[in-house]
Formats: structure tokens, C-alpha cells, sequence
């Protein structure tokens, strides 16, 4: 294939000399390598919680919409089954409450599914979704008719691990005219049945008519694998809500191989709660506890979110993996009231997606004093309202959230102006209660080339351009006005994206983008294949050049979001994406002062790319071979100008057999890593090979 620079290095007989000058007076960001978590959208929060039971309150969700669908590979593609897609796993699963004893249907996503089997044949029961309850709008009536045994609701899908706890609760309610005696059962579930005897029988006692919740612990001892939870009552009546089943051994509601495997991408600083989620969202409705939090519909991407992940939730996962936060402020706005994010749902021209009424986030001065005490939540000392409420919801000391991003593509409402003029009102009523907060401003997309303009209203109350779009010409384009800015203003400002997605416009190399089409790589597939993330290296290196001024990159996503994550939490397992196994190596990065070397010149898109840079006290220097396309060469560099004898070298490999691979639950161990250690010539150049497919870091000391 054409479009390679593979020629440039002349298979190592060309040399080039690292210099000692630097091409930034600032070093590279360890903040760099962040990320970004979506609540609403992907199974991003609902994977990595802990929570086993989906729809646990019986709300009826709005359907999954076309943007949802765009995402996972379009409708045309995924359709009603998801499960054959390369990227489903068990934590994509939607499965159903089914009346029990009886056998689920598979699943199916259709744009009128309740996620609910109401009648088990041959059995005379009845369940179905009512109004009421303690949680949400809705719950659950389970009508037993048998005179003699009991029977209920269920629900597949859970993934039993031998020596744990799991602890459930629920409310249940008798409104029928005799007494009932509730239980949970757990079943070994093999494919479509699960067997005839239960794993195990918990006793709940007597439903009383006030109703109230019951709680049960199951022990378990020796089963592993698949189970079918269920709650059976005896003949009778009751209304049930709120349910809750979670394993014992979690992290503050998080699974604990969640926060192991995070803890080896170590992002340096974390988005929440979206993207478009954010800007529908108010923070008030989910903090507290869980059962008297406000369900919510995920207005832009479809289904319902609980809001069982919150503020709390999300702060204390930031500091389990001792990483930033970044929380997304939902900007208040007439125009946010009816939102109809699409006519049709899922190729159907007579379902609307929603067209919600939203009259409570459509205040401007009502948001920027949310905005305010959102601050106060999460900074302030228990001396303010705010602090003591958070105080008095588990967390006495402030999580001194340092990053604030002035909503998410706020082109949809807002005009230029209006929105510069209103990041003003936001930022000061919010740095009144915490001066030390930073600030971002929206700055892509339609208002791409209007940043100057805005800055001349807003600049001195904002801090760093909250940008996407990693395109070199881009990232020149931005951090040019923000370098021009800090020349003329005391008020210093900063770069970062995001929202990063790796192969936007004018993001990948030609060779790259030429396998895509050759080989009819979807740009969905593409995000999740290995070249794909050795076009994240190379953009990572990119923003290296820059120094201390790209403050951070937040990739697009964590977890699920049909592959395009770096981790994939399956309910089995947790593992690393192909994206997540470059993260664990970059986000350790020791590169700090990027060197220049003669005769390269760096470009984020050509196939073949060399980086050496010192690291923060220049005992050891970093040199980076990037190799994104199918021929192997050698590079060759000369180290004596740096006046440093070098008595090691250590390398680390990673490559793969061809640039479509992936790392998925399905397929995994794809992605070799060789490690090796040599040393250096004293007395010449040292010639460093550069395989096809491949990402190398070398250590010299």
C-alpha cells in the first residue's frame, strides 16, 4: 500500500542525531493520558458497578435510540440481537424480569420491549409494572394464584463467584387479602434452563401491609458459574420495588476487578457524568441514599439510568485510582425543556424516541446557582450547606475537585456570545466558593473558529480550552490562540481535549486510512483494532511535543461502548482493550522534555514515527518507535550529542499480527509483548528495529 514514510529511514542506514535542544520549555503533562466515563450510554457505569439486578426498580425504559445504534454499528447492522456483534459480552445484557417458574425468552431489544415476561405458562401468575412503589414512578405487582406452591418473578444472567456474599434487599408490600410469605431462590441457569433444585432458599418472612424492605445474605459456598435470580411468594399478593443484589467485597459500590483493572490504565484525570448525558442531568437527583434518588431517562442515548452512580460514587472511584476528576456542568437553557432527540426510534417511523418536558433545567440563573452548590458539595467544608450535606451522605472532607467543564456541546443552544457571556456567570458564581477551580470552555465543533472571539469575552474567567478533534492541524490551530493569548494576558490559559476519539477528520495517517477502506474496516470496528491504537500513540506523542500547556487527553471511553473503551467488563470477567494495554504503558510514561532530532521531522500522521526525550532530571532518555503499517524497517540514531554515556538500554514491544486484530472478551492474549535489554554503542550509532504492527519504548540509562 501507498502512503508509508517506511522509505524516510532507509532501513537503518540513514542516521539521525538526538540534539539536547528541547523543543518545548515545558515538560510533558502528567496529566496527559485521561478519560472519560458517559453515564447513559454504553454500559460504561452499569459494567463497572456492582449492582447484579437490571431495572431493579421495574421503570419502564425510553427506547435505545439511533444515536445509540450509530454507535454500536447502526441499526442495519446490530438490529433487535446484539449478542453476535465481535464486542458483546455478558456486561451489554438487558436481561428481563420473566413470571417463575418458567423460561426466559432470549433477548431481544425491540423499540416497544418492557423487559418484562408477565405470564408463565402453566403456572397461574401474573406480573406486570404498575405505578407506585418507594423508587421511581413504578413497581412491580406479583399475583400468585396457585393454592398451594409458590411462584414469582425472575431474572438471568448473574454470575456467581464460589466463596462470596451476596447481600440483597428489597420492598415488598402485601395487598392482597391473605398473609404472604416471601423467599429468594437462586438456580444453576445452563444456557436457556436452570435447574430443577435451587443452589440455595433464603426465607424473607411475612410481607406486611405498610410494607417495608427485607433483607437476605446468601453465603455462597462452592457454585461458580451462571444463576437465575428469583423472589417467589406464596399464594397472594404483592407490590415489589427497589431491588438490590451486590456482592459483598465492593469498593464503595464498585466491582473490586473493576478497580484493579483501572488501576493498571491509570487515567490521570476522569470526565463525568458525559457527554450529552451531562447535559440533561442535575447532580441533586443523585447523591443521598440510593433508594431516594430520582431515576431518570437518558434523554439523548435511551434506557433509563438509576442514578445509582452519583457524585459520591464517581469521586470515590477518583480516589480509589488516586486520579483527578472533571465533572461536566449542565448549562440551564430554554431550549433544553422539550428535547425529541429523534422522529423514529430504531426503524420505526411510528415510535418517537422521547419528547420529554423538562421545565426544571431551563433557568439560566436557577442553573448557575446549581452549578454553584455543586462547587460547595464538592469543595466546600462542612462549615456550608452544601459541605454538611455531603458530610451527612458519608464523605466529612471536601474531594477538592479541581477541573469544571462548562456543559458539552453547547452549539445546540446556545449562540457564540450567549454562551461566552453565560461561561462568565457560571464561572464566577462558582469560583466564589472556590477560587482554585478551573475552569473549561467548550471549543469545537460549530464554535471551532470562534474561539478568539469568545476568549475576548470570557477568557480571563476561563482556564483551558475543553477542545476534541486530535487532528495535528487542529491541535496547532487551538493551542496557537491559547500561546497568543498568554503572550498579551496575565491570566493564563491551557489545552486539552476532552472527548478524544482516535480517527476523527484529519486524524489518521493515509496509509492508515487506506487499510480501513481496503479491507472495509467500519469506522465503528476501526475504534476497536490494534492499528487504531497505534494511532493513539502517535497522538499522544503528538501532544508530548507540545509540553505542560496540553494539560490532558480524555480518551473516549472507559469501559464498554461496543469496544471502544479500554477496558471491557463482561460480568465473568474485566480485561483490557487494545486501547487500555497502551494506556497501562504511556500512562507511565517518563518522557518529559521532548528532544529534537535532525533531519525528522514528527508528524502525527505518517505510518513510521520516532520520539526521544529526556526524562524529568535527564538521567534517562526515552526514545518511542511507533510503526502503524505492514512493512518492518530500522531506524538508526546517533546519541553523542547529547554528552551522556548510556550503559543500558531497556526495551518493551508490543505488536500484533496485523492491524485489524482486536482484544475482546471473545478473543483475547492477542497483543504480544516482548521485553528486552542490550548495551548501547560507546562508540557509534545504535540501529533499533521497527517492526510492522508495532510499539516500542526504550529506557537508556
Amino acid at each position: 500500500m501507498a502512503g508509508t514514510n517506511v522509505a524516510e529511514f532507509q532501513d537503518g542506514q540513514r542516521v539521525f542525531r538526538v540534539t539536547p535542544r528541547r523543543l518545548n520549555d515545558s515538560p510533558v503533562s502528567r496529566l496527559l493520558c485521561g478519560n472519560f466515563i458517559e453515564v447513559g450510554f454504553g454500559y460504561q457505569v452499569e459494567a463497572m458497578h456492582a449492582e447484579m439486578l437490571y431495572n431493579r426498580s421495574f421503570e419502564k425504559a425510553c427506547p435505545i435510540t439511533p444515536e445509540t445504534y450509530d454507535w454500536f454499528g447502526g441499526w442495519d447492522v446490530v438490529g433487535n440481537d446484539w449478542s453476535e456483534q465481535e464486542w458483546h459480552h455478558s456486561g451489554y445484557a438487558h436481561p428481563r424480569w420473566f413470571a417463575c417458574p418458567a423460561l426466559d425468552r432470549p433477548e431481544s431489544i425491540t423499540p416497544d420491549c418492557s423487559f418484562l415476561t408477565e405470564k408463565a405458562p402453566f403456572y397461574a401468575l401474573t406480573v406486570e409494572r404498575v405505578a407506585g412503589g418507594v423508587h421511581g414512578k413504578s413497581c412491580l405487582s406479583i399475583h400468585n394464584f396457585e393454592a398451594s406452591r409458590p411462584c414469582g418473578v425472575a431474572q438471568s444472567g448473574k454470575y456467581l463467584v464460589a466463596g462470596q456474599s451476596y447481600r440483597f434487599s428489597g420492598w415488598l408490600k402485601n395487598v392482597g387479602e391473605g398473609p404472604v410469605r416471601a423467599e429468594l431462590r437462586f438456580y444453576a441457569t445452563a444456557k436457556d434452563t436452570f435447574a430443577a433444585e435451587p443452589i440455595a432458599v433464603l426465607p424473607l418472612g411475612e410481607s406486611s401491609r405498610e410494607g417495608g424492605f427485607c433483607e437476605a445474605v446468601f453465603d455462597n459456598a462452592g457454585f461458580t458459574g451462571w444463576a437465575t435470580f428469583a423472589l417467589f411468594i406464596t399464594p397472594g399478593r404483592v407490590l415489589a420495588d427497589a431491588f438490590s443484589l451486590m456482592p459483598a467485597d465492593t469498593v464503595d459500590g464498585w466491582r473490586p476487578e473493576v478497580i484493579d483493572a483501572l488501576r493498571r490504565v491509570n487515567p490521570t484525570v476522569l470526565r463525568f457524568p458525559g457527554g450529552c448525558f451531562a447535559s440533561f442531568h442535575d447532580w441533586r437527583d443523585a447523591i443521598g441514599p440510593r433508594n431516594a434518588r430520582k431515576p431518570e431517562d437518558s434523554y439523548y442515548w435511551g434506557d433509563v439510568n438509576y442514578n445509582d452512580v452519583g457524585t459520591d460514587e464517581f469521586l470515590r472511584l477518583c480516589e480509589a485510582l488516586g486520579c483527578e476528576a472533571m465533572l461536566v456542568v449542565n448549562f440551564f437553557h430554554p431550549g433544553k425543556r422539550f428535547y425529541l432527540n429523534a422522529t423514529h426510534a430504531m426503524g420505526n417511523p411510528n415510535l418517537d424516541a422521547h419528547g420529554a418536558d423538562l421545565p426544571g433545567i431551563t433557568d439560566i440563573d436557577a442553573g448557575i446557582e446549581c452549578a454553584r452548590q455543586w462547587v460547595e458539595y464538592c469543595n466546600g467544608d462542612i462549615s456550608t450547606p452544601m459541605g454538611a450535606l455531603r458530610a451527612k451522605n458519608g464523605h466529612p472532607e471536601p474531594y477538592n475537585v479541581r477541573y469544571w467543564e462548562m456543559d458539552n456541546e453547547t452549539f445546540r443552544w446556545f449562540s457564540r456570545d450567549e454562551y461566552a457571556r453565560t461561561v462568565v456567570r457560571y464561572s464566577r458564581a462558582m469560583k466564589s466558593v472556590d477560587p482554585g477551580i478551573q475552569i473549561g470552555l467548550c471549543s469545537y465543533h460549530d464554535f471551532r473558529t470562534q474561539v478568539e472571539a469568545m476568549l475576548e469575552i470570557c477568557g480571563e474567567d476561563v482556564d483551558f480550552l475543553a477542545d476534541r478533534v486530535c487532528a495535528p492541524d487542529n491541535i496547532a490551530y487551538k493551542i496557537g490562540i491559547v500561546r497568543r493569548w498568554n503572550e498579551e494576558h496575565a491570566h493564563k490559559l491551557y489545552y486539552c481535549d476532552t472527548e478524544a476519539l482516535q480517527n476523527r477528520p484529519n486524524t489518521l495517517a493515509p496509509f492508515t486510512a487506506e487499510f480501513y477502506e481496503k479491507n472495509g474496516i467500519s469506522i465503528r470496528e476501526a475504534r476497536r483494532t490494534w492499528i487504531y491504537g497505534l494511532t493513539l500513540v502517535g497522538n499522544l506523542l503528538n501532544y508530548h511535543r507540545y509540553g505542560d500547556i496540553a494539560r490532558f487527553m480524555c480518551f473516549n471511553n472507559l469501559c464498554n461502548t461496543a469496544g471502544q473503551s479500554v477496558i471491557e467488563a463482561a460480568k465473568e470477567r474485566v480485561m483490557l482493550s487494545v486501547c487500555g494495554l497502551l494506556y497501562e504503558q504511556l500512562s507511565r510514561s517518563e518522557a518529559a522534555w521532548v528532544l529534537e532530532i535532525e533531519g525528522y521531522q514528527p508528524d502525527s500522521l505518517k505510518s513510521v514515527e520516532i520520539q526521544a526525550a529526556w526524562n524529568a532530571d535527564e538521567t534517562r532518555l526515552i526514545l518511542y518507535l511507533v510503526n502503524k503499517c505492514d512493512r518492518d524497517t530500522r531506524v538508526s540514531l546517533d546519541l553523542s550529542p547529547l554528552g551522556h554515556s548510556f550503559r543500558t538500554a531497556r526495551a518493551r514491544r508490543m505488536s500484533a499480527a496485523g492491524g485489524r486484530v482486536q482484544e475482546t472478551v471473545k478473543s483475547s492474549g492477542n497483543i504480544a509483548v516482548e521485553c528486552s535489554y542490550s548495551a548501547p554503542n560507546p562508540n557509534g550509532p545504535d540501529t533499533w528495529p521497527i517492526p510492522a504492527w508495532s510499539f516500542t519504548e526504550i529506557v537508556l540509562e
